[in-house]
């Protein structure tokens, strides 16, 4: 089959949430002999050449336009009132790429990385020959603005009130257009059926995990000090959140008791807010690392304590995959398959989290037992091939 995929994000490298999902959708489409095209909006020569490296790397064609100057964007949005999040993502060049592709590839399908990008579905859904749409929403966006506008003040909790309610008509009008939804995990199903809208056309469609590349290190010797981490993109606000969360309420204990305790948070783009913990002794922010398997292979524990959370949390699957144990709380679990306290342990509450922090630095037995436990989970559940089969076969019917 002739898939064009419009990402709102070029998807390599592979190196965070949904960059990693997409590009391992590409990889297996590609692997099954499916021919594909991609558009995605540019933000300047760092994107350009990781397109140029996505063609290269699975054979495909890749093209980008330039995105408008955010501020611009963002100030029509308002005026043309859109949400950000469709601004965030959309440019002419994009809209005009897609529908001289339509024209020239003739794909059977056009599959869109998020809802945020439904605009581009107008001019499409006029065509003769249209083809089927495919939206993967990952997540259900709406809900997490919400989130956020509870936990907001003025005049934020107004701007996050307005995200939610315009990103909610999105996932409504991608729904009616497309012929297929994927969410990422039975509670996002259950919430957007609940919330947005009661389609039949919702399926769940989850996160794999690469086990060859996310394994545990026998060899690596565990540094001297205990070692929690914590990863993801720094700038991301529920990353922030559940970082400054757990400082703030369980690292002075866990330190009471262990004085050379380090907390090291792995990730590109740390906010102002998580510069200025670097400069603690106890506390590494190591900002963008070209390879994370070094933290993961060395540290004790995996803290991701969520508190503002929607879909899985990839950094918990690949924590779990490499035998590091982890203590999250029921958000940071969410569409994760597992068996709260013997793959993973789970917290809500400030002194569930701590108490569960110091019992694994206690007991090495236990951080290995859970981390096995885990490891093996990813293996039985996790396979990219296996996970990628309701998008896999929904194209496959079509040939």
């Amino acid at each position: 089959m002739k898939i064009l995929v419009v990402s709102h994000r070029v998807p390599f490298p592979p190196n965070k949430g949904e960059k990693l999902r997409t590009y391992h959708q590409l990889e297996r489409l590609t692997q099954l002999g499916h021919s594909l095209s991609l558009i995605s909006p540019s933000n300047g020569p760092e994107d350009e050449a990781h397109a140029a490296a996505l063609a290269a790397n699975l054979s495909i064609t890749v093209n980008t336009a330039q995105l408008a100057y955010k501020p611009l964007r963002f100030i029509k949005a308002l005026a043309a009132n859109r949400s950000l999040s469709e601004a965030n993502f959309y440019s002419s060049g994009v809209q005009a790429l897609i529908k001289n592709e339509i024209q020239s590839f003739k794909p059977d399908f056009l599959f869109l990385t998020a809802s945020s990008l439904v605009r581009y579905l107008g001019p499409v859904s006029s065509e003769d020959n249209t083809p089927a749409i495919l939206t993967d929403f990952m997540d259900v966006d709406s809900n997490k603005w919400q989130q956020y506008q509870y936990k907001a003040r003025f005049p934020m909790n107004l701007v996050y009130k307005r995200e939610a309610k315009l990103v909610k008509k999105l996932e409504i009008e991608a729904a009616k257009l497309s012929q297929e939804c994927y969410l990422i995990a039975c509670a996002e199903v259950e919430l957007f059926k609940n919330e947005v809208t009661d389609q039949g056309n919702i399926t769940i469609l989850p996160n794999g995990i690469d086990s060859s590349i996310f394994k545990p290190n026998l060899d690596t010797c565990k540094p001297e000090h205990p070692t929690l981490l914590f990863t993801g993109v720094m700038d991301y606000k529920p990353n922030i959140d559940a970082i400054l969360w757990f400082i703030a309420n369980c690292w002075s204990q866990i330190k009471a008791q262990y004085p050379s305790a380090k907390l090291v948070i792995a990730g590109m783009n740390p906010s102002g807010s998580i510069q200025k913990l670097g400069a603690r002794d106890d506390i590494v922010v190591t900002g963008f690392v070209e390879d994370m398997m070094p933290y993961f292979q060395s540290a004790s524990l995996f803290v991701a304590p969520f508190q503002i959370a929607r879909g899985v949390q990839n950094k918990v699957l690949q924590a779990m995959s490499c035998e590091l144990p982890v203590i999250t709380t029921s958000k940071g679990i969410e569409g994760i398959i597992h068996v709260a306290g013997k793959d993973v342990l789970l917290a809500d509450t400030i002194e569930q989290y701590t108490k569960h922090c110091l019992d694994l630095l206690q007991s090495i037995e236990l951080r290995k037992s859970i981390g096995r436990a885990a490891r093996q989970t990813i293996l039985a559940n996790y396979a990219w091939p296996e996970v990628l089969k309701p998008l896999t076969n929904q194209i496959e019917k079509n040939r």
